[in-house]
């Protein structure tokens, strides 16, 4: 959700544990308005049901024990060929298959982990090809692009994507 309100186009995204900007379905699969979905579900706290076939329909999101969108292993496929960086962040790694990520990337890939605590198969040897920079992931985010030169493009893509309020009245 982060990406889409700070303008990166969706299909740059693979949101691998769904979003909740649609919806469908459960039964039949039809697509149910994700907006309207939302405003049921926190509003009359209940599950909506399809106009279609009368079936639960759920925001598409990824539930414990659901197998992840076709699209996150189409991809995962071909992006782990062309990979040269992978960057991972504030993560425990223990749910496969996203935790696996980090062990099928070629072992020419560099592996930068930015997290609270070493974690997965990443290691700390001298000449090796990962990075750990231990800490919170925001402050660790804001040194990179200083060190980068993008600190000030920070500070004003930062600014720019900021969740205004509504004014309650």
């Amino acid at each position: 959700m982060l990406e889409i309100l700070s303008g990166v186009d969706e299909e740059k995204l693979v949101e691998c544990h769904g979003h909740f900007r649609t919806a469908s379905c459960i039964k039949c699969k039809s697509n149910y308005d994700g907006s309207e979905c939302r405003r049921i579900i926190l509003e009359e706290q209940k599950a909506p049901n399809c106009r279609r076939c009368g079936g639960l329909v759920k925001p598409d999101i990824v539930f414990f024990g659901e197998g992840l969108p076709d699209r996150f292993h189409r991809l995962l496929r071909k992006d782990l060929k062309k990979a040269d960086l992978l960057i991972v962040m504030g993560t425990s790694l223990t749910v496969a298959p996203v935790s696996l990520i980090p062990t099928m990337v070629s072992p020419r890939c560099r592996r930068v982990l930015l997290n609270n605590e070493l974690v997965g198969n990443f290691s700390v040897k001298k000449k090796g090809r990962d990075i750990f920079a231990e800490g919170d992931c925001d402050e660790s985010v804001k040194k990179l692009c200083k060190m980068l030169g993008w600190g000030k493009e920070l500070k004003e893509l930062n600014k720019s994507t900021q969740i205004k309020e509504k004014n309650s009245k």
